[in-house]
């Protein structure tokens, strides 16, 4: 999914349209809910244990707590749960004519979910005893170019649509 992402704005690119944007939106979205749908979540007894071990100023006790795989699959849950949000208020921004002068913020959440996964799902997936799932697998890598791709193509064209701006699109 990761890589339909990427094929909805090819790389020579240096504007992508309102339908490229939300060929992407959707490609991301898709991504997010998929990974959602396939993570493992805590069992109300573990989620309690954990919530307990956290509720502490005793820094050894909160230490080893953030050394258990229950706390890399609520933080992998958390993390998954922020960009699954963040990607479908993104398409309803996009897809809602009152809602078209907010594309850029939810572009922005939708970045730092590339920004703050970069290492740390896959850290959390690991300690959590889990394989990468989906797209997870292709690793850093595309991360980081799907953030490069947000920050330098997608993010200055939904900033010129909304403002009216002529971009040079050559």
């Amino acid at each position: 999914m990761a890589r339909q992402a990427f094929s909805a704005v090819p790389f020579s690119e240096i504007y992508a349209s309102k339908d490229q944007r939300t060929e992407m939106a959707s490609a991301i979205q898709a991504y997010w809910q998929d990974f959602d749908n396939r993570l493992p979540r805590l069992a109300p007894n573990e989620l309690e244990w954990l919530t307990r071990e956290l509720d502490t100023t005793d820094m050894a006790r909160l230490n080893r707590a953030a050394q258990t795989r229950e706390f890399s699959l609520w933080e992998l849950a958390n993390l998954v749960d922020q960009c699954t949000s963040a990607a479908t208020g993104l398409v309803s921004a996009i897809s809602t004519p009152s809602k078209q002068s907010t594309e850029m913020f939810h572009w922005s959440k939708v970045a730092n979910c590339y920004h703050q996964s970069n290492g740390s799902i896959f850290r959390h997936l690991r300690d959590a005893g889990l394989d990468p799932i989906g797209d997870a697998s292709d690793g850093h890598t595309l991360d980081s170019l799907l953030l490069t791709r947000i920050l330098l193509v997608i993010l200055p064209s939904s900033m010129a649509d909304t403002m009216g701006w002529e971009l040079n699109r050559d």
